[in-house]
């Protein structure tokens, strides 16, 4: 387990380590990919898991209005997904762990406005963390 395992990140604000980049209003399977969640550190408690582990997030802006589903299908570790409202980090809009039987994480939000920015936060359950986090944003 990480050893600082404390949120540090406080609500309304992202700390650059752990910020990837901004995704804009890119979709795609994967949309972005990360080569090394061993390199942040623990910035966020996620609702969803038991543990505090080491994670990365992203800006994603809603390019249109409708339902979206986020995914970390295919990365090589077990994963926890959340995703918040960027302009008030501690409302959370969903969170998941171990989709059905598998270890990636997968989450659905329906009613999403354009323009909307969220942060999406990807962290490794109870202290795990790999060389391939991807985030899949898809449209339904």
């Amino acid at each position: 387990m990480d050893p600082g395992a404390a949120e540090i990140s406080g609500a309304g604000t992202v700390h650059e380590q752990g910020l990837v980049g901004d995704l804009e209003t890119r979709l795609g399977s994967p949309v972005a990919t990360y080569a090394s969640i061993s390199t942040t550190s623990n910035q966020w408690s996620v609702s969803c898991n038991e543990g505090s582990s080491r994670d990365i997030s992203y800006v994603w802006t809603v390019p249109e209005t409708g339902s979206y589903t986020f995914s970390t299908r295919y990365s090589n570790f077990d994963t926890v997904l959340q995703i918040r409202h960027l302009s008030n980090t501690s409302s959370v809009m969903g969170c998941n762990d171990d989709y059905g039987s598998n270890l990636y994480s997968r989450t659905t939000l329906s009613g999403l406005v354009k323009g909307v920015k969220l942060l999406i936060i990807i962290e490794g359950y109870a202290g795990e963390y790999g060389n391939d986090a991807r985030l899949n944003i898809v449209k339904n």
